[in-house]
């Protein structure tokens, strides 16, 4: 377990319940399986979705079956990842060798496919059945949003608009479900419910944008990955949309972004002059204030929640994802 917990109450121990479960639940006698996936859940990770969830179970009762849900969700999020890596060729995951850079795309994929079934079965035994299709919906709306993703590759007329329902679908969806089950489960009002969700919702929108800034601005020690990283695989992200944007109307650049990207190649020097370019237009601070609206909307819903411990921390992570830097 990082550090990242231990000014939130009960929440590190909370956490290592669930990445119990998560190892349990996990497990196989298939080497493969058994050796790719322990590197996965190694405490390395923030454990946010899981971290969110038993927060918002505190609007309500807590319950033994919420750790087991906490861990479903983290579960759907790393196979996740482990697909997002082999579709990407993303050679490194958390600064390790990605699994399927060690095992191949297709034992990835195959295990990846082994963690989103471990997960079904742990919504179809602790979970509500409106719950348990809210989880199915989540993972048909995330696949379907990286199909989008892929088709949208170095495309430079991407519209913001576009940008928002993709990041919508592959992350502040993810977010938004954590605080909804995290809620119903505890038995929560339905109106409280329905706010913890719309916050759940605005939360992962803003750690989406800031993780996009982050591959223009970010420590690749912190983040564990190269700068660029994203960018190299064609991935038209905020910072690079409203750099374009900036682009469009100054048009006094000899060197432009739109003309690096209707090359019919992309090289490692045309990536470090797109984030320069990204860099000095403005890009980043654009983006940035988005983030900023998001995390807005987020703490007017949050301030808005029976005053307690869980509103407390609610409003302090949610601070925190706003100036991170990994």
């Amino acid at each position: 377990m990082t550090s990242y917990w231990q000014d939130f109450p009960g929440i590190p121990e909370a956490l290592e319940r669930v990445s119990g479960i998560i190892r349990e639940t996990s497990a196989s006698d298939n080497p493969i399986i058994s050796q790719g996936l322990a590197g996965l859940f190694d405490g390395q990770g923030k454990l946010l979705r899981p971290g969110l969830l038993l927060i918002t179970a505190g609007f309500g009762k807590l319950q033994d079956k919420h750790y087991t849900l906490a861990a479903c969700l983290e579960m759907l999020h790393m196979a996740t990842l482990i697909h997002d890596d082999v579709i990407d060729e993303s050679p490194t995951r958390r600064g390790q060798p990605a699994v399927h850079a060690r095992y191949g795309n297709r034992n990835a994929v195959l295990m990846g496919d082994y963690l989103l079934s471990r997960c079904f079965l742990l919504a179809s035994e602790y979970t509500s059945a409106d719950n348990a299709v809210a989880l199915a919906r989540v993972i048909s709306t995330i696949c379907g949003m990286e199909i989008e993703q892929n088709s949208d590759r170095f495309r430079t007329n991407l519209s913001l608009r576009r940008y928002f329902r993709k990041i919508m679908g592959k992350s502040a969806m993810l977010f938004s479900l954590a605080c909804h089950v995290g809620a119903s489960e505890a038995k929560a009002s339905r109106a409280l419910t329905a706010q913890l969700r719309r916050v759940g919702y605005n939360i992962g929108m803003a750690f989406q944008i800031i993780d996009d800034i982050l591959d223009y601005a970010g420590n690749p020690a912190a983040v564990r990955k190269p700068l660029g990283n994203d960018l190299k695989e064609g991935l038209i992200t905020l910072p690079l949309i409203c750099a374009l944007r900036q682009e469009d109307a100054s048009q006094n650049s000899a060197v432009t972004l739109r003309g690096i990207f209707s090359a019919d190649h992309f090289s490692a020097e045309d990536s470090g002059t797109v984030i320069g370019l990204v860099r000095n237009s403005g890009g980043l601070k654009a983006a940035r204030a988005y983030a900023e609206k998001y995390t807005a909307r987020a703490i007017r819903e949050i301030l808005a929640l029976p005053a307690g411990n869980p509103r407390d921390m609610l409003e302090r992570l949610t601070r925190r994802l706003l100036v991170r830097e990994a």
